[in-house]
């Protein structure tokens, strides 16, 4: 177990962190959902790398294939539906990883300034997915009058194509 100042450290550590995959979001200008899907993927499986350092390493990887299938699902389904998903991956990996690696059995392998990096990095992500999804939301509301303005110019326009095209015998 760490003590009070390593652990201030490594969550420390873990924002860092969240903060470059923010920055790293602004600077491809991906969504941020599909960026934070690929990191909590790729951190199920950074556990399955290290349940091959545990004493019994079978049972453990498949334990740890296990998350890779739970968080991965999670991640994929935000990846082609909504963010919330993936945040609710993010909002539940650090529990897994505190319970089950910190302080339950699987401690014995992962290492735990790992473990405490990786839930703040974790809260820190669901954080801003949530905040990038609910901006997202604001800003795409569509107001009334901004939705009827343009589609009255399209019928309009619509009408007006078909009124030529009978003109000039043209199909009706």
């Amino acid at each position: 177990m760490l003590d009070t100042t390593e652990i201030a450290i490594f969550a420390a550590v873990g924002l860092v962190f969240a903060l470059g995959l923010v920055a790293l979001c602004r600077w491809w200008g991906a969504p941020a959902q599909r960026i934070a899907a690929y990191a909590l993927i790729a951190l199920s499986f950074l556990y399955v790398g290290f349940a091959f350092r545990a004493e019994e390493p079978g049972a453990w990887v498949g334990f740890e294939m296990t998350g890779v299938a739970v968080f991965g699902t999670l991640a994929g389904m935000s990846i082609i539906g909504s963010p919330w998903w993936v945040i609710a991956g993010f909002a539940l990996h650090p529990l897994f990883a505190i319970y089950f690696h910190y302080i339950g059995a699987a401690s014995q392998f992962a290492p735990a300034p790992f473990v405490i990096a990786n839930a703040a990095f974790d809260v820190a992500t669901a954080l801003f997915v949530a905040y990038a999804a609910l901006r997202g939301a604001r800003n795409k509301a569509p107001t009334p009058s901004a939705t009827s303005a343009p589609q009255q110019r399209k019928l309009a326009g619509r009408s007006q194509h078909r009124s030529e095209s009978r003109d000039t015998g043209g199909p009706a």
